[in-house]
């Protein structure tokens, strides 16, 4: 990722998550190999990484962040309605989300026209 390799990314993420499924760091590696996906613009796949994360590991750190990607990349395939669904979600599920979620929410409904 820090090299932006972002389809070595992808595999070393998802070899880990293959090889070590309920291993504590395996949120992150979830979150990770979404945004390599995301970053290679191949959004349905990116989609369903943030998707897992969000549902999976409901508490974890990145989750309110996987769910704000989850509808940037809902937005990028074009799913208005569903993405604006996504980002209210935000706020009802993650009250106490971090201000830089919470920001990156506000843009992305204007951006979307929410």
């Amino acid at each position: 990722m820090l090299r932006k390799d972002y389809a070595l990314a992808e595999d070393t993420f998802q070899a880990f998550l293959k090889k070590y499924p309920t291993d504590r760091r395996a949120a992150d590696a979830q979150f990770w190999l979404g945004e390599s996906l995301f970053q290679r613009q191949r959004y349905d796949a990116a989609a369903q990484a943030f998707l897992d994360l969000s549902t999976k590991h409901t508490s974890h750190a990145k989750a309110p962040e996987a769910l704000l990607r989850l509808a940037q990349s809902l937005a990028a395939m074009n799913q208005k309605e569903m993405s604006c669904a996504t980002l209210a979600e935000v706020g009802r599920k993650y009250p106490k989300a971090t201000t830089t979620v919470k920001q990156g929410v506000e843009r992305e409904q204007k951006r979307v026209r929410c």
